[in-house]
């Protein structure tokens, strides 16, 4: 019983780890610094998960936040008065706590001037359209599940809709050309 209970304690503690930030990523975190999100996201119960599942609260690409808390597993960010956690899942994101962090937050907003019109509407309701480049569909819906879709340079990129259900956008000269439900 001793056993079960020391294991069972390595394991809840392995998830709250602390994570060796850089400098300028600790500096962010212990300045209160405002970051902007790089990449549409959805909340549910104040949760985002990263593999991007498309169900809850949308938060927009551009949202003004502050990291409040960063372990081995998560990043806790504020946004609109509430505390939300971003829970990595590095099976799935192939990136550690820290990249996640560098390609979700920072300090300029993303200049969504580059996208067409119908992009950038895209864009700010965490949708994707055909004729949207892989850029903007990152910035709309974040990145893809990596293992999934193990290469951004591959036509086909692999999203997860909820826990149970995925979509696949198709790609032709790098802008999306099919959509698969």
């Amino acid at each position: 019983m001793k056993v079960i209970g020391l294991a069972l304690v390595a394991v809840v503690m392995s998830g709250c780890a602390t994570v060796q930030l850089s400098t300028a990523q600790q500096a962010l975190l212990d300045d209160n610094t405002t970051l902007y999100t790089q990449v549409g996201m959805w909340t549910e119960k104040d949760n985002v998960i990263a593999t991007n599942y498309k169900r809850g609260e949308h938060i927009p690409v551009n949202s003004a936040v502050k990291i409040t808390d960063v372990n081995a597993a998560t990043v806790t960010f504020t946004y609109d008065g509430r505390s939300i956690t971003l829970k990595n899942i590095e099976k799935y994101t192939k990136v550690d706590v820290t990249g996640l962090m560098t390609r979700t937050f920072a300090l300029e907003p993303v200049n969504l001037t580059q996208f067409s019109a119908l992009e950038k509407t895209a864009i700010e309701q965490g949708d994707v359209v055909i004729g949207m480049t892989k850029d903007a569909v990152i910035i709309s819906r974040g990145f893809p599940p990596a293992h999934r879709t193990a290469n951004l340079k591959l036509d086909s990129w692999r999203f997860w809709q909820n826990r149970f259900g995925t979509i696949v956008y198709e790609f032709e000269q790098g802008k999306v050309s099919n959509i698969v439900k």
